[in-house]
C-alpha cells in the first residue's frame, strides 16, 4: 500500500507502532549515549505527528 492510500487512522496507527519500535530501540541502545537521544527525538517526533492527526469523519461524511 502506498503513504497516500493510507487514512488518518492508518497513518496514526502506523506512528505510534513506529514511536513504540523506537523507544524500544532506545531502550536496548541506551549504552550509546548520541544514538540514544536520536532514536528519542525520533520517537518523540512520531508521536508529535500522531498525535497532530485528526481522525474524525468530515463533517460533510456524516450525512451523506
Amino acid at each position: 500500500m502506498s503513504r497516500s492510500a493510507e487514512t488518518p487512522a492508518e497513518r496514526r496507527r502506523f506512528l505510534l507502532h513506529y514511536c513504540r519500535v523506537l523507544l524500544r530501540e532506545a531502550h536496548a541502545r541506551r549504552h550509546a549515549p548520541s544514538f540514544h537521544a536520536s532514536l528519542l527525538a525520533w520517537a518523540g517526533r512520531a508521536r508529535r505527528e500522531a498525535a497532530s492527526i485528526d481522525t474524525r469523519p468530515a463533517q460533510g461524511d456524516l450525512f451523506g
